[in-house]
């Protein structure tokens, strides 16, 4: 376990959110500005984020391991999205959004892949991979419809389905099983969009942040509730399903490391670009990424 690589990447975020707060704090990323950016993020950098985890090549070896993951990720999220309800279902209408998703979406690719690589070698970004596009598919069907899902069920299935990630997994499903050569100016392009997912959506929640009063971001009980069912009891549920024998053991590592992630960005982008309460969803992503430089070394210790 290499306690200074999860200490680095979390002091990365803390500092470009530190950066975002300081900007919010001068007026340069106001809440229009913010707006704007977090647009940017979830209709720009995410597609090509997306995209880029498909420029993989894998043997047929790890087919089988990689339909597992896929399967699990799937499973782990419809499981955590009912876990979810049943625990923050009696919240407030402002709050339950904000909480069933932080339930639901770790961090696992600006700061899971990192450590994946660090911890699994080339094997653990190639299982993330697969993870990431459970994630985005999770993210914009049941994300965006919880978060802004409006007019007919028609209209919502048409609107999720057209949106700029699942075109991207379109894109790079057909890329992927056709083995579709990729010219490098044009992976590199995309690679370099979409690693500007990362800085911009730390940016927005300093910027969030920087409106809200510091002491009001420790003291609220429910982060501290949010952080325990994000970084604990999540986790810790998947290193039960996978002590079963015959589990692939570096896919079932890469799953529980990144189900092990604090809250991911996107639950304060989301609630920006939807109007919710996002100084409440920065509370919950800066809480529990502080508290998961204890965590992540803690559960992965018990993989």
């Amino acid at each position: 376990m290499d306690l200074i690589l999860i200490l680095n990447q979390v002091l990365i975020l803390f500092i470009i959110m530190l950066i975002g707060y300081v900007a919010g704090k001068a007026g340069v990323i106001d809440p229009t500005a913010s707006k704007k950016l977090s647009g940017v993020m979830l209709y720009v950098t995410s597609p090509m984020l997306v995209l880029k985890s498909f420029f993989i090549t894998f043997t047929t070896e790890r087919l089988i391991n990689v339909f597992w993951m896929m399967g699990m990720a799937l499973f782990m999220y419809l499981l955590s999205i009912w876990l979810s309800r049943l625990i923050y279902g009696r919240f407030s209408e402002e709050a339950a959004p904000i909480l069933r998703f932080s339930a639901v979406f770790s961090n696992c690719g600006y700061m899971g892949l990192p450590i994946m690589y660090a911890l699994y070698g080339d094997d653990g970004v190639f299982y993330g991979s697969f993870y990431i596009v459970a994630f985005n598919i999770i993210l914009w069907t049941y994300g965006y419809v919880m978060f802004g899902g409006r007019g007919t069920k028609r209209e919502i299935v048409a609107k999720v389905f057209a949106n700029p990630c699942i075109v991207a997994v379109y894109v790079g499903m057909i890329i992927f099983i056709f083995h579709i050569p990729i010219p490098e100016p044009v992976e590199s392009a995309v690679t370099i969009v979409g690693d500007m997912t990362m800085p911009i959506s730390m940016l927005i929640i300093g910027a969030v942040i920087s409106s809200a009063k510091l002491k009001d971001i420790f003291s609220d009980w429910r982060v501290y509730l949010s952080s325990f069912v994000r970084l604990i009891l999540m986790p810790l549920i998947a290193l039960a399903l996978t002590r079963i024998p015959g589990i692939p053991p570096t896919p079932a590592a890469v799953l529980i490391t990144a189900l092990a992630m604090p809250v991911g960005a996107n639950t304060t982008v989301f609630a920006e670009m939807f109007d919710k309460d996002a100084v409440f969803a920065s509370k919950c992503v800066s809480v529990s990424t502080l508290l998961s430089i204890i965590t992540i070394p803690a559960i992965v210790s018990l993989i």
